[in-house]
């Protein structure tokens, strides 16, 4: 294995502007290091696409499962070394983040190996890392990372063994630094909610029945394209009529006509920080009982804001909102009351680490800075007239004084014109 030349990729944005100073990424290194210390670990490979982001405002419209793009961060040296292919240098050198010290490997190179579109670049990598003396403790990967393929990483970590290092998972080391938003994460934040509400509002003033669901997605991304809002890391959801019995479909070309629920879940995405929103219609006056629910429903979130409080555990919120639901009568009808952190995310998915019901992944408390997203999914599994389904979701911002929520949105059904 031969170690790829460092180069000098200048660090200095030439092209377009980065949402955050040198001074705050800086600082977000830093605070990944300090984290590194507390897990023992001296050397972390960051592959997660979203995380790359967060260290460096690295942004790519395509990660391959076969190339590990990544970022090295070593707790004794203030260097990051940025690995991506040499098709990417146009991209780095143009400003598309704070990269200074910059290696680049070849995809396409011995064809003679078995696997080797990966093998070669992962080995790359690896020496880079020994040439560096960064293999001398112990090293980790980001094995929940949505890109490259578990393989590659696997493939990595395994030569990091052989090069000397002990290996420890780093899956989570990031995440739980960025978990705590910044003023100019939340700014960017409340800024993709509002993206979100004029979206809401785009779909409410411009439907007309008989349009598609697909249309009906077309309204809401023009909306947020006009307000500059970036393309959300979850396809946008459209679902109407019978089909609102299925939980995460996409968009499709059933036209949404008189009589008919159907829900919007999306999200606002601003320098790739994300405020999550949902809300349900009725295409012309609905049957009494979705009315009820829906007002029912809608009480939950006053209820939740009153009640959690700075430094409470996530878990708080789902108790509260499911003791609310059973007092109202809608406690058989929750398919999902929780959620996730929100923050920094690149497609295809904008979920966090944490679940507010403490049982996915990494458990968090509400902390000042903390932001997720609080969902109140009802299945109405007997079918009344019109769907089988009503939800909203909204975006919780957690501050020294209490929950915050951006959206100023009515949480009941919105009736449309039928």
């Amino acid at each position: 294995m031969i170690p790829l030349a460092l180069k000098d990729l200048s660090g200095e944005a030439r092209e377009w502007d980065l949402p955050f100073t040198n001074a705050e990424y800086r600082d977000r290194a830093n605070k990944v290091r300090n984290e590194m210390r507390k897990c023992g670990v001296d050397t972390l490979f960051v592959s997660s696409p979203a995380n790359l982001t967060y260290l460096t405002g690295y942004d790519s419209r395509w990660y391959r499962r076969s190339t590990p793009t990544g970022l090295a961060i070593n707790t004794d040296d203030e260097r990051l070394i940025f690995f991506d292919d040499v098709s990417h240098q146009g991209l780095l050198e143009a400003g598309t983040g704070i990269i200074r010290h910059g290696a680049l490997f070849s995809r396409f190179r011995d064809v003679t190996q078995h696997d080797w579109i990966y093998r070669n670049t992962c080995d790359d990598i690896v020496a880079t890392l020994k040439g560096l003396g960064w293999l001398k403790g112990v090293a980790a990967v980001e094995h929940w990372a949505l890109a490259p393929g578990g393989v590659a990483l696997r493939h990595i970590e395994l030569r990091m063994a052989e090069a000397g290092a002990a290996i420890k998972d780093g899956s989570w080391i990031v995440d739980d630094v960025k978990l705590i938003k910044s003023a100019r994460e939340l700014e960017y934040i409340e800024e993709a909610c509002r993206i979100a509400d004029a979206a809401i509002e785009a779909v409410k003033s411009e439907f007309r029945p008989g349009m598609t669901e697909i249309q009906v997605q077309g309204i809401a991304h023009y909306a947020m394209s006009k307000m500059n809002g970036e393309e959300p890391a979850i396809r946008t959801s459209c679902t109407s009529g019978p089909k609102t019995r299925a939980h995460h479909p996409v968009p499709t070309r059933r036209k949404i006509v008189h009589g008919d629920i159907f829900l919007m879940d999306i999200c606002g995405s601003v320098h790739r920080y994300h405020g999550n929103l949902a809300r349900t219609f009725s295409v012309g006056e609905p049957d009494p009982r979705w009315m009820s629910l829906s007002e029912r429903s809608a009480g939950c979130m006053k209820v939740v804001m009153d009640a959690v409080k700075p430094g409470d555990p996530c878990e708080r919120i789902v108790e509260v909102a499911q003791a609310y639901l059973a007092s109202v009568g809608l406690g058989d009808k929750g398919w999902f009351v929780g959620g996730y952190d929100l923050g920094v995310a690149i497609p295809p998915d904008w979920v966090g680490h944490t679940y507010l019901n403490g049982r996915c992944f990494r458990r968090a408390d509400m902390n000042p800075g903390m932001v997720t997203n609080f969902e109140n999914v009802l299945d109405v599994l007997e079918g009344w007239p019109g769907g089988y389904g009503y939800q909203f979701v909204d975006t919780l911002i957690m501050t020294d004084r209490g929950l915050e929520v951006p959206s100023t949105l009515p949480r009941e059904i919105t009736v449309l014109a039928g």
